[in-house]
């Protein structure tokens, strides 16, 4: 007898376990936990990090968690369904897009939260030493390996030394694009901004290109076939190498992710991604 009633006791806290696990999962389905998570690309980190840490402050309801990786890294938690917002500084290709809709059977949908320059950045010991101005043909024969030595083009005596992003970099592919490149020569590969930059000021003769928040001090950014970067010569159209910066979502993103995308493109929203310095989507 007092073997049934134990067994029977078993039973009655397994259902409960059940129902207790399953109600959480209630829970938290659809960011009904007012848990966000934010990840992907480095360039698009200030923002959304900027942007979480004044929106947490304004809201005791949703907590927003940001983190970089790159591009392809926030475009591979959206598929596995590990963040709520894939960052990225580059269009998502479209095999990617059909990989996470074929993974999360709902559609991709895309918020473009600002605007960016993308910058050619030199050491700075070469930009006081002729090195201030680039045509897109220059860029090109340095990437591919076509000029190899600064005096090439008015600097001083000194070899190339090419920095390169990661493959998984949304800078990477929006550079290849812009150029028309399919391959390049490199010395040295980075990951984030903050690595390449690093790089180009540590390294008397080399070049890199950066986000044109990232730009400045020793690692100055040089003209482009004759136009500085800036906010003012990207919104006028002047500057020519500009992309758009995304947010990327799957389906109903939830109430709770949804209102972050809402303040980041509002006017407090666009107001940090000028401080930034980013380009404002709207106004």
């Amino acid at each position: 007898m007092e073997k049934k009633k134990n067994l029977l006791v078993t039973a009655v806290l397994a259902i409960l376990v059940v129902a207790a696990v399953s109600m959480t999962g209630c829970i938290g389905g659809d960011n009904e936990n007012n848990e966000v998570t934010v990840t992907g690309s480095s360039t698009v980190l200030p923002i959304a990090q900027s942007a979480a840490e004044e929106f947490n402050s304004q809201r005791d309801d949703i907590q927003v968690s940001v983190s970089g990786g790159g591009s392809g890294y926030g475009i591979e938690a959206l598929r596995e369904g590990t963040a709520d917002i894939g960052m990225a500084s580059r269009d998502m290709y479209e095999e990617e897009r059909e990989g996470i809709e074929d993974a999360r059977g709902e559609e991709v949908v895309e918020h473009t939260v600002a605007k960016d320059g993308l910058a050619i950045v030199v050491n700075e010991y070469l930009y006081e030493n002729g090195i201030q101005n680039l045509s897109k043909q220059d860029v090109v024969d340095i990437y591919s390996g076509g000029i190899t030595n600064w005096e090439e083009l008015g600097g001083p005596n000194e070899e190339i030394f090419v920095v390169e992003r990661s493959e998984t970099s949304g800078t990477y592919g929006s550079f290849m694009d812009m150029m028309g490149l399919n391959e390049t020569v490199a010395e040295a590969q980075g990951q984030e901004n903050a690595d390449v930059r690093r790089t180009v000021m540590n390294t008397d003769a080399a070049i890199g290109y950066l986000g044109l928040g990232y730009t400045g001090g020793e690692a100055p950014a040089v003209a482009f076939n004759g136009v500085e970067p800036s906010i003012e010569t990207v919104q006028s159209g002047d500057y020519e190498l500009v992309r758009d910066l995304h947010f990327y979502t799957v389906g109903d993103p939830g109430d709770a992710a949804q209102e972050y995308i809402d303040f980041v493109l509002s006017s407090e929203g666009q107001q940090i991604v000028e401080e930034e310095g980013f380009i404002p989507v709207e106004g």
